[in-house]
């Protein structure tokens, strides 16, 4: 039974005029927005660019010296070790984004600690979940290989909390380069083990090589106030009340991004699900640059506006919208239409089946470029609680869409159903916005309607 008091806390927050937020000098508010965005963006877009490359090549190598079978592995790993870390989400992130402390050295101190708490428990975790994993997926080489694959749980852990500051700043330069960093050496080690060993193992040492040069880079050349064990009350009670929703929104969460490879690895095997990611990884190619702007320039830019007013955000929210979203959704066009072809000319035999399957996840992937540039609103303006709402019912969606896509329709069902979640969600999502005033409606409807002309060209042709 939900109490008053309870009731009065989960109202969403009313967006503030600016004449109530005290000024920071070390907020970004102090500094040209637009400028801060535009620069961020840039710098976003070329760590994307040069991310997804390393990825492309390292992935077309990789398929030549690994058989499908090891993908499918480790997706199970990586699914597992992702949930994990989305169950035990307290929103640090976001709340050092939002919060007007987000720069003061106890509150970090604390946000610290609670980060590598929680490290310790994801690590924990890890070798608790082997055993059964490996019995559920009839694969007993994940006994081993979830435990020590955790391990990069406890590495991140102990990552300097400072890294979260250059996102509130929306000084991403030095971030960039970390990740490219991280990635190219990722991806080398891959590479290198995976010529040498042929096995699933060389995806668990490049992860580790990843881990550790991100976490000495966090304390020393991108160090900003050192890290030290320091409690303060106040910040500790702050961090959970906000990242009380969080934690439900991304432990749910969980389920949305990873629930697909759970039940496809015990539904249809192993070498199956290896195709399946294949094709989910390359249909999200064309999303990565939408969903990192959205993590690092969205959010931060929505929570500046808001403290603006809902009109200005409104107005600028459309202004930033179509921009996005004319960049996003031709790339997702194209994979809808020839998809199949992409498959066949990158990869051998053994992975043409993949084809199909990325052209209905291209589909599905039109109504998620649209969910993920109006999503970050609610965290920008401190209403973890809409969050959690809307990911209520978009994983509800999501297993229903999978239940009746498999009943209907099979293996193929299961991906059909799977690309309906966010368009079912969309009047969710609209609904928890009513009372902020952003809904967009025409230029939504434009992009459903024009990806809607494009999926019946490909349905006539194919």
């Amino acid at each position: 039974m939900t109490s008053p008091r309870d009731t009065k806390k989960s109202q969403p927050p009313t967006v503030t005029k600016p004449s109530e937020t005290p000024p920071n000098k070390k907020d970004v508010s102090s500094v040209s927005l637009k400028s801060l965005a535009l620069k961020g963006s840039a710098w976003v877009m070329l760590g994307v660019a040069g991310g997804q490359t390393l990825r492309f090549v390292g992935n077309i190598i990789l398929t030549r010296l690994l058989s499908p079978e090891a993908f499918g592995i480790m997706g199970i790993v990586n699914a597992l070790l992702m949930g994990l870390r989305m169950f035990s989400d307290v929103g640090l992130r976001p709340s050092i984004i939002q919060n007007k402390r987000g720069e003061e050295p106890a509150f970090l101190h604390t946000a610290w600690i609670i980060q590598i708490i929680r490290g310790i428990v994801l690590t924990l975790l890890a070798a608790a979940f082997a055993w059964p994993m490996a019995i559920l997926n009839n694969e007993p080489s994940l006994l081993l290989l979830i435990p020590v694959a955790g391990f990069t749980a406890l590495i991140g852990g102990f990552n300097s909390i400072w890294l979260l500051v250059y996102s509130r700043r929306m000084v991403l330069n030095k971030l960039v380069i970390l990740n490219l960093t991280t990635s190219l050496f990722t991806m080398l080690t891959m590479i290198l083990c995976a010529w040498y060993f042929h096995s699933v193992w060389a995806l668990v040492f490049g992860a580790f090589v990843g881990r550790i040069i991100k976490l000495i880079a966090s304390h020393t050349i991108l160090s900003g106030v050192p890290m030290r064990f320091q409690w303060e009350p106040e910040a500790g009670r702050t961090l959970i009340r906000f990242g009380r929703w969080m934690f439900i929104s991304t432990a749910l969460g969980f389920f949305i991004r990873r629930l697909d490879v759970f039940i496809l690895g015990s539904y249809v095997g192993m070498s199956t699900l290896g195709l399946y990611i294949l094709a989910k990884n390359l249909s999200q190619l064309a999303m990565q640059a939408l969903m990192s702007l959205s993590s690092n320039i969205l959010l931060p830019v929505y929570s500046r506006l808001a403290e603006r007013g809902s009109k200005t955000l409104r107005r600028k929210m459309f202004k930033i919208r179509i921009i996005l979203l004319a960049l996003s959704l031709p790339p997702l066009w194209v994979l809808i239409l020839w998809g199949d072809h992409l498959i066949a000319l990158l990869y051998d035999d053994r992975y043409i089946e993949a084809g199909w399957i990325l052209q209905i996840l291209a589909a599905g992937g039109i109504a998620s470029a649209i969910h993920i540039t109006i999503g970050p609103v609610f965290l920008a303006v401190g209403d973890s609680f809409r969050h959690m709402i809307g990911t209520i019912f978009r994983l509800g969606l999501l297993i229903l869409g999978m239940g009746v896509g498999a009943y209907l329709g099979g293996i193929p069902g299961i991906f059909i159903g799977l690309a309906l979640t966010d368009w079912l969600h969309y009047p969710v999502l609209v609904y928890l916005l009513r009372p902020y005033g952003v809904w967009l409606p025409l230029l939504d409807f434009v992009a459903f309607g024009s990806s809607i002309i494009v999926i019946g060209i490909a349905w006539v042709l194919y």
